[in-house]
């Protein structure tokens, strides 16, 4: 009896064991190893766009006062418009608020709102503005197959004083005041069209032709009903459709890529002829470029260097394609005069339009930004007068004088006529040429007046929207849909197609460091001392003002941008820059002797903390001299 009572306690004590082995040893050692190492562990693989929807979506997004855009938790300032997240609706001035709210106003809340002061009205600034604007038209789906614009309900149709739209004369304009166009000047919006030669012109955004018919279902793509249905959802949904559609268009490297050497004191004159003798197949292939005389493994770092370059430096105003415009925001514009600066300036122009489509390809970032005409014009959006500002606000805000000018010798006084003088200009600013432009047939001898203004500002207005540069657009456009088809852009407004191309404006430090990969000598196991070399890293990063965040960003991933989802996306690895600064074993700092070897960063044992005016974090000596360190 007494051998069976110790061969039951004997196995219960086993099967104890047993479990305590299988259970809970396994238990506190993943314990151990999260709380040791979670801030240390890689990702698997890499995150793309359509993967990172979902769990963005699962957060609460707070939505932006001005825009309405959808922004995750962490952000501070809204990503569109850079309006901060404590701005409160009741600060929007007036006449944008049926924008935000579908809800008429009681009468005491219209009176508050009426008794606002004029400087209220104006607070908001460009970028806000446009970005306020960019849910006033939405395509609808016909059953031909073909879309229309429509203006939502709730919007406006008039605008304020800063916001004139051509043809809201509380007066109606007599016939002889519209242009030879038709009667354009009564239309609130235009959208770019090819006629019968293959021609940009300007159409009426209410009337509907075979040219604002989607591309038909091809290459594996959605059909129009659909590409309309996906540009009504939120822009994180809109991000994951996207990126799913372009990487059905990818070609595997095994069934095809592209190769090509260029020199970086001939950057331009190399990348032209090798990117415009690409076949349509090749511009979806995958690229992989190098500069001569540097060895190195593209892998994915180089093409972004090399787009960010060659976009730098074909956007440069003295390269002569594009002008920054004199609205504000500084923005890129195409120059109407490109041709007397650049004798084969439509193939540039060609060029400059695979680089920006094989950039929304690729889902990489350009370190640019398009005028809001020339985003509309990129999606076919409808561009009104107001729009005008965005490219000169001298010019609008005269206009819009003249557009409420009643008196007839005020406007005899100014002596304008139905033309457009232009001046082409040196690289020094000193001008050439000077050449008058008709505007309409004897524009020069055809006098503006009180009666005719209403067709002289509309003629003006598509000069400069899209007559002095349809030829340029016209090959900038085809272009970009020879890698990207146009439908799947359509899916964005201008403001978010912005976001998409050119990425978030400031840096994310926290973002940054969540999502950063660090590689040790051991892995997993880091030591002391690179756990302290990392520590100073990201302090050091917080001190960086964001121009100096930019430039260390190009620096590691050729990229001096953040994409719309963050550090997240793919492609944005710290890995490298991180290992060559643990790696250093050396006992001093780098000097003549020391530069031979692989060491390129100084180990310092100590760092001491200096006091900011807002904050107190280590630093490093190397980047801060307030900084007293210790090297060993």
């Amino acid at each position: 009896m007494l051998v069976y009572l110790i061969l039951s306690v004997l196995i219960a004590l086993l099967l104890g064991l047993i479990l305590y082995l299988s259970c809970f040893v396994p238990y506190r050692h993943s314990l151990l190893t999260s709380r040791d190492l979670t801030v240390f562990q890689e990702p698997d693989a890499d995150v793309f766009r359509e993967n990172l929807s979902d769990s963005f979506m699962e957060q609460q997004l707070w939505k932006c006062s001005v825009c309405s855009f959808s922004n995750v938790p962490d952000k501070t300032n809204c990503d569109l418009c850079q309006t901060t997240r404590e701005a409160k609706k009741s600060k929007i001035p007036s006449l944008w608020r049926p924008l935000f709210q579908a809800a008429a106003k009681t009468d005491q809340a219209s009176a508050k709102l009426r008794g606002r002061t004029k400087s209220e009205e104006q607070q908001l600034n460009k970028v806000q503005l446009a970005a306020a604007r960019r849910n006033l038209w939405r395509r609808e789906a016909l059953p031909t197959g073909e879309v229309r614009w429509v203006r939502l309900p709730g919007r406006p149709h008039t605008q304020d004083n800063h916001t004139a739209i051509l043809g809201d004369d509380s007066s109606s304009p007599s016939p002889d005041m519209c242009s030879s166009r038709g009667s354009s000047c009564m239309s609130v919006g235009y959208v770019r069209v090819r006629d019968s030669t293959g021609r940009l012109v300007l159409n009426e955004s209410d009337q509907v032709g075979g040219a604002h018919r989607l591309a038909p279902r091809r290459f594996g793509l959605a059909s129009a009903a659909l590409v309309v249905e996906v540009s009504k959802m939120p822009f994180l949904n809109k991000l994951k459709w996207y990126s799913m559609e372009i990487h059905r268009l990818w070609v595997p490297w095994e069934l095809g890529h592209v190769e090509f050497v260029v020199r970086r004191d001939h950057l331009v004159e190399d990348s032209l002829l090798h990117v415009m003798r690409l076949s349509p197949e090749q511009l979806r292939q995958r690229w992989r470029v190098s500069f001569m005389g540097e060895p190195a493994l593209d892998a994915g770092g180089v093409l972004r260097e090399w787009i960010s370059l060659l976009v730098v430096e074909l956007f440069d105003p003295s390269f002569g394609l594009f002008v920054s415009t004199a609205s504000s925001n500084h923005c890129a514009w195409v120059n109407s005069m490109s041709g007397a600066h650049q004798v084969r300036h439509l193939e540039y122009f060609s060029l400059i339009g695979r680089v920006v489509g094989k950039a929304l390809f690729e889902e990489q970032l350009v370190p640019v930004h398009f005028t809001v005409p020339l985003l509309k014009h990129v999606l076919g959006v409808p561009i009104s007068f107001s729009d005008l500002q965005f490219l000169d606000d001298e010019l609008y805000q005269s206009l819009v004088w003249l557009k409420q000018c009643s008196n007839p010798d005020d406007v005899d006084a100014l002596m304008l006529d139905f033309s457009v003088t232009r001046t082409t200009q040196r690289q020094d600013g000193k001008p050439i040429t000077t050449e008058t432009v008709p505007l309409a047939p004897g524009g020069e001898s055809i006098a503006v007046t009180v009666v005719n203004k209403a067709a002289y500002l509309d003629l003006l207005f598509q000069y400069h929207i899209l007559d002095s540069v349809s030829y340029q657009l016209l090959m900038f456009l085809a272009a970009i849909y020879s890698v990207v088809p146009e439908e799947l852009l359509k899916v964005f407004d201008y403001k978010e197609l912005e976001l998409l191309l050119c990425g978030v404006p400031t840096v994310d430090v926290d973002d940054w460091k969540r999502h950063a990969q660090v590689a040790y000598l051991v892995e997993n196991t880091p030591t002391r001392l690179e756990l302290q070399n990392v520590s100073w890293f990201w302090a050091v990063l917080d001190t960086f003002t964001n121009e100096q965040r930019a430039k260390l960003l190009q620096f590691v991933t050729g990229s001096s941008r953040v994409p719309a989802q963050g550090f997240k996306v793919r492609g944005t690895s710290m890995a490298a820059a991180i290992r060559d600064h643990v790696e250093c074993r050396h006992s001093s700092a780098p000097t003549a002797a020391s530069n031979r070897s692989s060491c390129r960063f100084a180990r310092w044992s100590t760092c001491t903390r200096v006091p900011t005016r807002a904050s107190t974090a280590s630093t490093c000596p190397s980047t801060n001299p307030r900084a007293r360190c210790t090297h060993i």
